[in-house]
């Protein structure tokens, strides 16, 4: 049982990741992807042991024969059946085509992971606010000197977290109500107020009973505590955010605190795990990354490789790499030992974890999906 649970669990993930390089390699020849998730293993197993005295009756011809026979014998059967969802119709739009929220970029931005290689791959591009209107730098290699003013903004914002001085975490401030009562909350009202996330205060005049809660709002990445701002300054923060979707992130890069001399103020713009897959498809050979130096204001930045994610496209099979798929007779690799200028050994890993994890958080549970649902008994 532990050398089959361990190789069950080992042939998921090995099949998870081909599955996610197959796909690139789908949009490389301009095919549609398509994706399947294992929901479920159920596994019996079957073990038997079985012994037992053999003895002849009457004379025995051989004197050197034994009399009595031992008899063991034992057999392990295992009888696998093996659930396969594929993800089609609204559940595929939903999780596949559907720009990915901002929680998601947080959350891995907080687990670790480098923020320039995070927004590489998910970031559509970036909208800098304008007086007249945004200026818009898409993250597309085809775009020239557009797409290498995005590359640096991005390693700003990566220094700025080497640093210690970026802030990426959610708006949070306290909204007041007046409640026109002419007595003071009862004890019991005071309660329940407390278990509806409400505090009664009483205004500065103390004229007033005040409703306050306190908000969580939109995510926002700044070069400055957003906590030292006021409540109101705050709020606007957070109403500015709002007027987006969920999929805009707020950046508020300052003058006057760290990195101000290269100030954004503007939204980055989040793809979905469809755009990001076909990004790094044309990335192969059709649309390539090249590297891109940080600008003068910026500071020393650890690692800026030339491309996102380095897949290999061969006509044989790849000798020296970590998993390969074949398709249209081209093989398609992740590379041990990237090769591209800037590359440090462990970008590649890192970043196709990256969107390994994005994967799983787009899809995730698949055990309601109503579509056509293959088992695979194995006898």
């Amino acid at each position: 049982m532990h050398r089959a649970v361990l190789e069950y669990d080992r042939t998921g993930s090995q099949v998870e990741a081909e599955l996610l390089l197959l796909n690139i390699a789908r949009a490389r020849h301009y095919r549609p992807v398509h994706f399947t998730a294992v929901s479920s293993v159920a596994a019996t197993f079957d073990f038997r042991v079985s012994s037992g005295i053999i003895g002849r009756i009457g004379k025995i011809p051989d004197p050197d024969a034994r009399p009595l026979d031992l008899e063991f014998s034992s057999s392990v059967a295992e009888n696998p059946t093996i659930t396969i969802v594929p993800i089609s119709g609204e559940e595929f739009t939903k999780r596949i085509l559907r720009p990915i929220g901002e929680s998601k970029f947080a959350f891995l931005v907080h687990q670790g992971f480098d923020i320039n290689m995070v927004l590489r791959l998910m970031a559509r591009g970036i909208a800098i606010n304008g007086e007249a209107s945004p200026t818009l730098l898409f993250n597309a290699p085809s775009r020239g000197e557009e797409y290498r003013e995005f590359r640096r903004r991005l390693l700003h914002l990566a220094y700025l977290d080497q640093a210690r001085k970026l802030f990426v975490g959610p708006l949070m401030y306290e909204e007041s109500v007046a409640v026109p009562v002419q007595r003071g909350p009862t004890p019991a009202e005071v309660v329940d107020g407390l278990e509806k996330g409400y505090r009664w205060t009483v205004s500065g005049s103390g004229q007033q009973y005040l409703l306050n809660k306190r908000i969580t709002g939109r995510i926002i990445i700044t070069n400055y505590d957003p906590n030292r701002l006021t409540d109101e300054e705050r709020r606007r923060l957070n109403q500015e955010a709002e007027r987006h979707s969920e999929d805009y992130i707020l950046v508020d890069i300052r003058a006057g605190f760290p990195g101000g001399d290269y100030p954004l103020h503007g939204t980055i713009l989040l793809r979905s795990l469809n755009s990001i897959i076909a990004f790094l498809a044309r990335g192969i050979a059709e649309e390539s990354e090249f590297h891109v130096d940080p600008d003068s204001r910026t500071g020393p930045v650890m690692r800026n490789p030339a491309r996102t994610l380095e897949i290999l496209e061969s006509s044989g099979q790849p000798t020296d790499a970590e998993f390969f798929v074949e398709l249209e007779q081209k093989y398609y690799s992740i590379s041990k030992f990237p090769i591209s200028e800037g590359m440090v050994p462990s970008w590649n890993q890192e970043a196709f974890t990256v969107l390994s994890n994005l994967f799983q958080m787009t899809v995730t549970d698949v055990s309601g999906v109503k579509t056509p649902i293959i088992s695979i008994p194995k006898g």
